[in-house]
């Protein structure tokens, strides 16, 4: 566990070399380094804010801005510069980052986006509260089996018994107020702000239309945006296509160094 400014926070860690930070999504956990290979590289890989070891913080402390605030400390533990890899919530939370901390020189994001129109941030608040009291009536099991059959996966009983027990480690209450706390209703809309992101590379899955069209219109506002495309995967492409999720991220990563 490590201190990051005043709360404990579960990191795991592996290799040496140029520093790269490794952010899991929603139901996850540090534990998602084992699905990266082996590099010649320092992989630092945080539980996040609300989610398994790390636990549960106050709605405020967990916003989008204390989060970052939180990683930047992390950072702090090498010179760098680094790359950050988020998916999904990590993706959001490491694209935040990326955007308000120039020793971020290279941002990977798998499934994820700069978020929502006012207007639509509004309606999403709504559908994440509804979400979070879900959990919090019914319970976490009830939930991930309504998690498990949400038509982003393309999901096989492999994925998903390999999946199960990492979301139901989750504690309910937290996983309720991430939803609140960071949720996609609830973070601050990065749009305007591609033009401060370093180098970006996006992961989609080739089944995974919505995150495929929010990458294209990225790139029309940053050209230089890369988009890599993993097939026979939709929202989880580490997870989906293993094998070559691990080729393109190690070609990723070590091309940028």
């Amino acid at each position: 566990m490590r201190s990051l400014r005043g709360v404990s926070y579960e990191v795991l860690e592996r290799g040496n070399g140029r520093p790269v930070l490794l952010l899991h999504g929603f139901t996850g956990n540090a534990g998602w380094l084992s699905r990266f290979p082996e590099l010649p590289v320092r992989l630092v890989a945080p539980t996040l804010l609300q989610h398994g070891e790390t636990g549960h913080q106050p709605i405020k402390r967990a916003k989008m801005s204390q989060q970052v605030r939180d990683l930047s400390t992390l950072l702090d533990t090498d010179k760098g510069p680094w790359t950050v890899v988020g998916y999904s919530l990590g993706g959001r939370i490491g694209m935040t980052l990326a955007a308000h901390d120039d020793r971020v020189t290279h941002f990977i994001g798998i499934s994820t986006t700069p978020g929502l129109s006012a207007a639509e941030r509004r309606q999403r608040r709504l559908q994440d509260e509804q979400l979070a009291e879900f959990i919090e009536r019914a319970g976490l099991e009830a939930f991930v089996d309504r998690w498990e059959q949400l038509p982003l996966w393309h999901q096989t009983d492999e994925m998903r018994a390999a999946l199960r027990p990492e979301r139901l480690a989750q504690h309910p209450a937290a996983l309720a107020d991430s939803l609140r706390s960071i949720g996609t209703g609830s973070m601050p809309s990065l749009w305007s702000c591609l033009d401060r992101l370093p180098r970006t590379d996006l992961i989609v899955g080739e089944h995974d239309i919505k995150f495929q069209q929010i990458a294209r219109n990225m790139r029309v506002i940053r050209p230089d945006i890369e988009i890599h495309e993993i097939s026979d995967a939709s929202h989880a492409p580490h997870v989906e296509n293993a094998q070559k999720f691990g080729t393109m991220i190690e070609k990723l990563i070590l091309g940028g160094i």
